[in-house]
């Protein structure tokens, strides 16, 4: 039992904040907090991704799928909480390469983000002719990348390096190339 003396002597600011600390704790998940919802144009970039891999064959399918990010980019979130619930049957990991020279042993996706030309394309020289599915924005295509997303009028839509694909060991089912021109004449 408290002595009443001392409950006296205490200031009441610091009685108010020992119940006030005393209710939090006792709530549960009142530390937890919910990340951010994702927007619609954060959904629809990674159901593009999450899309475009359940269209690729590995050589040996690779249990996990290990997702690799590189450089700076927006999209490293959405793609990450979206497999679960976007691509179930793909156990994945989610790795930040720190290093380029990681991504050809490490990496089964590859998805670039913000960096300097001449980094993409030393890294899609290192990577190439390995199992590696690499993604990124618009010019990447023109760099040796294999698919390229680009956001347009709100809409993220893709295209295809075929000459990329065709000197890859991944084989790529010829209905993504189908859905690539699709979603070019849905946003013209």
């Amino acid at each position: 039992m408290i002595n009443p003396h001392v409950w006296k002597s205490l200031p009441l600011s610091r009685v108010l904040h020992g119940i006030l600390f005393f209710c939090l704790m006792a709530m549960p998940g009142a530390w937890a907090s919910d990340p951010p919802r994702l927007t619609e144009a954060q959904t629809s970039h990674a159901a593009i991704v999450w899309g475009i891999v359940s269209y690729t064959r590995w050589p040996v399918q690779p249990s996990p799928l290990r997702v690799c990010f590189i450089g700076q980019t927006t999209q490293a979130e959405a793609i990450q909480r979206s497999s679960d619930w976007i691509e179930p049957e793909h156990n994945s990991v989610m790795l930040k390469l720190d290093t380029p020279n990681e991504a050809a042993s490490r990496c089964d996706l590859l998805y670039f983000g913000t960096q300097a030309l001449p980094a993409t394309e030393r890294i899609l020289r290192q990577i190439a002719g390995k199992p590696v599915l690499s993604i990124e924005g618009q010019d990447f295509c023109s760099a040796g990348g294999m698919f390229c997303l680009e956001k347009a009028d709100g809409n993220t839509r893709f295209s295809v390096s075929l000459d990329a694909v065709s000197r890859s060991p991944l084989r790529i089912n010829p209905q993504v190339f189908r859905l690539s021109r699709q979603l070019r004449e849905i946003g013209s």
